[in-house]
């Protein structure tokens, strides 16, 4: 009778139940040899002997020759394979098959044991190899159960826990090519010769950078490097002990923060929760806090590359991409690694799954909402499923389950109106793609904005799921609106595309109708113009209002770089400029391209600005919606209302027109956002 691959699989995996999981114990082997391992399931996870788990990324290509698992042939990726030889123990001195007698190579088995102790793997003389116990999600979870796969998701979290090491796979290691080899500098890379480049790798370099960055980070203030402003990046560099910027060095370093890894949703939680991590590349190993806590003090310092549009690799070669490894490294340090949910998919949002619904049920082991659900049971809108839901489906009931619990809109500020978005819910995140313009609320303005003035989330009834009926008030509609900020400034160079957006709102802005009721006092224009221009924050998220001197940066920009543009600056504050201080004007522009990038400058009816969404059009109403701590824009359509994102609108952040309509007792209106 002919085996199907039913039967295999039915031979492979035998049901889990409740908290039982699998472990992989895989036999010790040769590098030549064939991988043959099998399972230990084990009832209850938190009972489990002591194992390892691995992080890795699945990769497509797949193994030439399958696994042998529980007797059964299995076809496992490449980039698996590789991790399990490497990891799979060697076999004991017993193990080995002796050369004949004769054989100018055979002295004893002393030297096997010397080999092993290297591998950190020495054996007592009476104790053969042992099989090593390993979590593998790709293995240890049928792949083709679905309610097994949803069942183990919600425990991943504490398997990861759990483990003794988590052992971060980032593949084997590439030689540098001869080329780049002969093109480094010997005395800067502090080896002796080209040879040790081309027989090691580039990975000696990348481990030295961090261990100079740790060097760096954890040393006394570095006077000499605080000389010269941070754009003057060659003496940055000597100053920490780096070669110059055109060094092929850097090209070593950004290829090992580019591994793929750094790049998975999954790997932040394997990351984040480990007791402890080590990363292996090739037969290289290190600490994952060293690189977690080197990327945070690059980026610190402004060794990374800014993740903007109009950043070339030109603008400065000694950029790395240690944003996503400084950011799980944060992560590691949150207390209790329990994070707000929204924060974790804000940065999820930014990396990559290949089935998009991970992008949520990869937040479960850290999300702090779900953390007493772990121990009583989902929510409904939150329970795993990968059978029945679609996309759409998790990403809606996502985004319900944080209005809902929260009490709040902020997770609306994630939703944006793009032209790939058709037949999609105008207010679910999107979360497979990159919100090209920056959320007014974040963590980071906590506290800052609240246009309902604290009045209550009101959700009214409605027949569409994928619709959503909140309480709120019309307050203004779009007039006039400017083009989109197409571009975003690297470090402190200011662009074309800056220079005219800038021009053309200020335009807008003068040349509305004076008939209009308008609050702005003539000489308070050009202060609520730069306001608008930034959100009302500046570079480092404080509000304006509480940092007097950032007004004074603004306006230095503006005499800069757009001197006919607000009103001239008074000779008695060029005085002052010149007496006092130096204005940065910096900072100014490194807040205004960040509030403005991917937006459009407006002006509406009753005579207010503000700045919005690309998609927003004349006609357009802006709202504030009781719950949300920022306005809206909707646009009227047949069903309702489209949701086309936040907006600024000064003299509406702080709770202004939700005040009279709590005085006055008004009549309910809800919008209905399709």
């Amino acid at each position: 009778m002919t085996s199907t691959p039913l039967d295999a699989q039915r031979r492979l995996y035998q049901p889990l139940r409740g908290s039982s999981i699998r472990l992989l114990s895989i036999k010790p082997g040769f590098p030549s040899e064939d991988i043959e391992c099998g399972f230990v399931t084990v009832s209850d996870l938190h009972e489990s002997p002591s194992y390892d788990a691995l992080s890795y990324v699945w990769g497509e290509e797949l193994h030439a020759d399958p696994i042998i698992c529980n007797g059964v042939e299995t076809v496992i990726t490449k980039q698996l394979a590789d991790a399990l030889t490497h990891l799979r123990r060697f076999p004991g001195s017993g193990s080995a098959s002796p050369w004949d007698k004769d054989h100018p190579l055979l002295s004893s088995k002393n030297a096997w044991n010397g080999f092993a102790r290297n591998r950190h793997e020495h054996y007592e003389e009476s104790v053969e190899a042992h099989e090593a116990l390993l979590w593998v999600d790709a293995l240890c979870i049928n792949q083709k159960d679905g309610d097994e796969r949803a069942n183990q998701v919600k425990m991943m979290g504490q398997i990861y826990a759990r483990a003794q090491n988590v052992k971060i796979w980032l593949g084997k290691e590439h030689k540098e090519p001869p080329a780049f080899v002969a093109s480094l500098g010997i005395q800067r890379a502090g080896l002796q010769s080209n040879a040790h480049i081309g027989t090691y790798g580039g990975i000696p370099i990348a481990l030295s950078f961090i261990a100079q960055a740790l060097r760096n980070a954890k040393g006394p203030r570095n006077r000499l490097a605080a000389i010269k402003p941070t754009g003057d990046s060659a003496h940055r560099n000597i100053a920490y002990g780096f070669p110059p910027p055109d060094a092929p060095e850097w090209d070593v370093v950004r290829n090992f923060f580019t591994n793929a890894w750094f790049e998975r949703v999954w790997v932040v939680q394997e990351a984040v929760l480990a007791s402890k991590a080590t990363v292996l590349i090739g037969d290289w190993e290190i600490e994952w806090a060293a690189i977690g806590q080197a990327a945070v003090w690059f980026r610190s310092k402004g060794y990374a590359i800014p993740t903007v549009l109009k950043y070339q690799l030109r603008d400065q070669q000694d950029l790395l991409p240690v944003s996503k490894s400084a950011s799980v490294w944060m992560l590691c340090l949150w207390p209790s690694n329990k994070v707000p949910l929204l924060d974790l998919l804000r940065e999820f949002r930014t990396r990559k799954a290949t089935n998009p619904v991970d992008k949520v049920y990869a937040t479960f082991g850290m999300a702090d909402e779900l953390q007493l659900m772990d121990k009583h049971g989902f929510h409904g809108l939150v329970e795993p499923d990968y059978l029945s839901k679609t996309v759409l489906d998790v990403y809606r009931d996502i985004a319900k389950f944080l209005i809902i619990e929260h009490g709040n809109l902020d997770v609306l500020s994630e939703a944006e109106t793009t032209s790939s978005m058709s037949g999609w819910p105008s207010w679910v995140p999107d979360w497979r793609y990159e919100k090209a313009s920056n959320a007014l609320l974040t963590r980071q303005t906590a506290g800052i904005y609240n246009a309902s003035n604290e009045l209550p989330l009101a959700i009214g009834i409605s027949n569409n799921v994928n619709a959503l009926t909140l309480q709120g008030l019309e307050v203004d509609v779009i007039m006039a609106y400017g083009e989109r900020l197409a571009s975003y400034g690297f470090g402190a160079v200011t662009y074309q595309e800056e220079l005219d957006f800038v021009r053309a709102a200020w335009t807008l802005l003068v040349r509305r109708p004076t008939n209009k009721s308008c609050q702005f006092e003539a000489g308070d224009l050009a202060g609520a113009f730069i306001q608008t221009l930034t959100t009302g924050v500046n570079n480092a998220y404080r509000p304006i209002h509480e940092d007097p001197s950032f007004l004074d940066d603004a306006l230095y920009w503006f005499t800069q770089h757009a001197p006919k543009t607000i009103p001239s600056v008074p000779f008695s504050q060029r005085l002052k400029w010149k007496m006092q201080r130096t204005p940065d004007s910096g900072r100014f522009h490194e807040a205004f391209v960040r509030a403005c990038v991917d937006r459009r400058f407006f002006v509406t009816k009753n005579g207010s600005m503000g700045i919005g969404s690309n998609a927003l059009k004349e006609g357009d109403v802006v709202v504030v919606l009781f719950g949300g701590n920022v306005p809206y824009l909707l646009r009227p359509v047949d069903s309702g209302y489209k949701f086309l994102g936040e907006c600024y609108v000064p003299g509406l952040m702080d709770g202004e027109a939700a005040v009279p309509w709590r005085q006055a007792g008004s009549k309910r209106t809800f919008f209905e956002l399709a």
